[in-house]
């Protein structure tokens, strides 16, 4: 009889578990769209926008700069797209209200303008407001770097022809995008790189099975031979140490992370059961990395105190 119990019981979980998960999953998948003024990968974006939206369950709210009305089709867009909103210039919120309110921000086509006002933490437009504010509440802000990265090949066939030193800088704009939180990729892997950012903070499948992480080093790999649409995958440096965080009621372990001094702590989160919940964040330092096992559930209270706290959550590859 208690044995029939405890499988009610474990059924009853896995049930309630699931609903979590696809209440977070559906709260991912409402996502703000934002296009600067670059038409380079616009074809590609637009289709991995459409497929997202039709094949993955994404919803949208689309604000087109001035810039991108001025060369981009925005009927075309919108019909791909089918937002809920629809917005060419201003947003019909202020930038603060819209990332407190949409957890995953895209960027579909981002400019070397808007890609060099983020990496000076300039918000003086409405995109660069919208994608650094979203960096700094810790939400999914994925951005294809089609348009500002210097080594795409597309730049050449343009004409484009750039010394050595200014190459360099747009790289360290766009790298700078990267260390403050985004996930970098291209036009073409845009629908890889939006899925594997929801799964961060709720984990429904395996991210290991897409092969994605959040993207890291030079525009030179980004755009390897035979590899253009491609993105980095993330580092996986060997010779990390696990101690104890002096949490042990709560299955928690520490992991350190031997590289440049200064950064921030990762940390193994070891649970008993399948689901995360703020009970389990609270003893974490600001700005750390928490690695969960494989198909977590993680609460939404979990999710909020690590934006509020600018704690990853990442999964156990």
């Amino acid at each position: 009889m208690l044995d029939g119990q405890q499988y009610l019981q474990g059924i009853i979980a896995q049930v309630l578990a699931e609903r979590v998960v696809q209440k977070l999953l559906g709260r991912q998948k409402q996502a703000l769209v934002v296009y600067t003024g670059s038409n380079m990968g616009i074809e590609a974006g637009l289709e991995n926008l459409r497929m997202l939206r039709q094949e993955d369950g994404f919803t949208y709210r689309v604000l087109l700069t001035k810039s991108a009305a001025g060369i981009l089709d925005a009927e075309a867009i919108r019909s791909a797209l089918e937002p809920e909103e629809f917005w060419v210039g201003q947003p019909g919120d202020s930038p603060e209200a819209l990332t407190a309110r949409y957890d995953t921000i895209l960027v579909p086509a981002l400019t070397v303008n808007t890609a060099a006002h983020v990496a000076a933490c300039m918000a003086d437009t409405p995109a660069a407001a919208i994608i650094l504010d979203g960096l700094m509440r810790g939400k999914n802000v994925v951005v294809a770097v089609d348009g500002c990265c210097p080594d795409n090949p597309e730049r050449l066939r343009r004409g484009f022809h750039m010394a050595e030193g200014l190459k360099k800088k747009l790289r360290e704009q766009k790298d700078a995008l990267r260390d403050y939180g985004a996930y970098l990729t291209t036009a073409g892997h845009l629908r890889e790189a939006a899925n594997q950012a929801i799964m961060s903070f709720a984990p429904a499948a395996d991210p290991a099975k897409a092969g994605l992480g959040r993207a890291g080093g030079s525009g030179q790999d980004m755009w390897a031979s035979g590899s253009q649409g491609a993105y980095e995958q993330p580092d996986g440096k060997p010779g990390r140490q696990v101690q104890s965080l002096g949490s042990p009621e709560l299955g928690i372990q520490h992991r350190a992370k031997p590289t440049a001094k200064g950064d921030a702590p990762i940390f193994r989160a070891s649970l008993e059961g399948r689901v995360f919940s703020v009970t389990h964040i609270k003893p974490y330092p600001d700005h750390a990395t928490v690695i969960v096992p494989k198909r977590t559930i993680i609460t939404q209270l979990a999710s909020d105190e690590a934006r509020a706290r600018g704690i990853q959550i990442e999964i156990e590859s």
